[in-house]
């Protein structure tokens, strides 16, 4: 009976200790919940603080900046030939080559081809000029000019079109090469490159101004239209056209357009052409370095094997890259010695400003510059590829072998270089002979040179 009486106490104190039991047991489940989030989010929080600093730090090595391949190198000069219309390859800015195509129906393409056929169209209207209206030493100057650009932007847009072949091919030959360990020797070559681009291109900048201030002063001293200095400008630029085509302020926009982008197609021809020869030639340097560190030491068959293979390679691709790129070589150098030409036989001739010849000089200094830094660049290929016969005489006679002596005759034998269309190959000599023709040809013409002024506001 006591136990009867006394089952509902016990029953509530039960029930009272539960409660509290569960009470905690939730409270203590909820507060271990709570440390468990607080460890996940702060170790989350370490991950990801970890994974910012290795990505800043990885931004901050140069490992990872350059593989010192040759598509990494030229990117950025790729990039700037398809902003003036030049080159329509697909994925420039990829490091890859087998990211790289061409195709013909893209904005690129068709950008080139609209750019094409304004050259055209203003190569055609100079030969009616020069045929019809003014046959002269400036008018046919100004006529060779605008068929030379025609022609590179053709000529441009074929090696578009292999391109993507040639990169690839380009790789796979890096690829079989030694590596190179050194973190200065992966970045030279794009920066040797990137050095070349901007101090050409800048040079270009300034030479376009300096001409468009020359301008000046006709708009100045003898407007075509008074009180209207920038249509003035704008059909000065391309009076030739406008000669046959009535003036328009849109026309005019036009034509200072196709005149900027024809002036940078212009240089970059010697840009792309100084490139190319830096990255061939920094390959061949690569081969004979790493022979020369082993040529002293204790060297084998395969070894001798291997880099015959390379060099052989090396030998092939520089063929098919001078396959795509002769026309385009013979054209810069052609374009070059005329112009070389023509500017020393106006050296005489008195100038009308100051600014006139401001602009006169610094391009004649330049494109003389611009002409003989391509011709030395050009004909380091050649100096590189011929460099093994030097390395082979450190070889030490105990470790001289059939493989090295085949190697020797190989490199003796070759004339590895770049060409103008098979008609002249690019060697230390051509220095000298492009010096020579420039100063024979400037003898003729001297002869036959009667004016000694530049024109004036009305004179023609």
């Amino acid at each position: 009976m006591a136990r009867t009486t006394g089952d509902p106490v016990q029953r509530r104190r039960c029930l009272a200790r539960i409660k509290f039991w569960r009470r905690s047991r939730v409270g203590s489940d909820a507060t271990l919940g709570i440390i468990k989030y607080r460890v996940v989010s702060k170790s989350t929080k370490q991950f990801k603080l970890s994974l910012i600093k290795a990505w800043l730090l990885r931004i901050r090595q140069d490992d990872y900046k350059y593989s010192g391949s040759f598509q990494e190198a030229i990117k950025p000069v790729l990039i700037i030939a398809q902003i003036f219309a030049l080159m329509p390859v697909r994925k420039v800015s990829s490091k890859l080559a087998e990211d790289l195509n061409f195709t013909w129906f893209g904005i690129r393409t068709y950008y080139a081809l609209v750019t094409i056929l304004c050259f055209g169209v203003s190569s055609g209207y100079m030969v009616a000029y020069v045929t019809n209206v003014s046959f002269n030493f400036d008018s046919v100057e100004t006529l060779i000019f605008y068929l030379s650009i025609f022609l590179i932007s053709v000529s441009f847009f074929q090696l578009a079109r292999k391109w993507p072949e040639i990169a690839r091919s380009w790789q796979l030959v890096e690829a079989q090469l030694p590596p190179l360990k050194m973190t200065s020797e992966r970045r030279s070559l794009a920066q040797h490159i990137n050095i070349i681009t901007i101090v050409a291109t800048t040079c270009s900048l300034v030479e376009h101004i300096l001409s468009m201030l020359s301008m000046v002063y006709y708009v100045n001293s003898c407007p075509r239209w008074p009180g209207r200095p920038i249509d003035s400008f704008l059909y000065l630029n391309f009076s030739s056209v406008f000669y046959f085509v009535d003036y328009t302020y849109f026309l005019g926009i036009v034509g200072k357009v196709v005149n900027v982008l024809s002036t940078f197609a212009w240089n970059f021809n010697d840009i792309f052409v100084m490139a190319v020869s830096v990255a061939l030639a920094a390959r061949f340097r690569q081969l004979n370095d790493y022979m020369l560190r082993e040529a002293r030491l204790p060297t084998t068959v395969d070894y001798w094997m291997q880099c015959r293979i390379n060099f052989r390679n090396l030998c092939k691709l520089c063929d098919e890259v001078d396959d795509a790129l002769s026309t385009i070589t013979l054209l810069c150098f052609s374009n070059n010695l005329y112009f070389i030409c023509g500017k020393i036989l106006k050296s005489m001739q008195a100038k009308p400003s100051i600014m006139h010849a401001l602009y006169f000089w610094f391009s004649l200094v330049y494109l003389l510059g611009r002409t003989l830094i391509l011709s030395l660049y050009s004909s380091s290929i050649n100096d590189e590829s011929k460099r093994p016969l030097v390395i082979f005489r450190l070889v030490p006679r105990e470790f001289w072998c059939d493989e090295l002596k085949r190697f020797a005759e190989e490199v003796h034998m070759d004339n590895v270089a770049l060409t103008g269309m098979k008609f002249f190959r690019l060697t230390r000599g051509v220095v000298i002979s492009v010096a020579g023709t420039i100063v024979t040809y400037e003898l003729i013409l001297l002869q036959f040179n009667g004016e000694e002024k530049v024109a004036g506001c009305f004179e023609s």
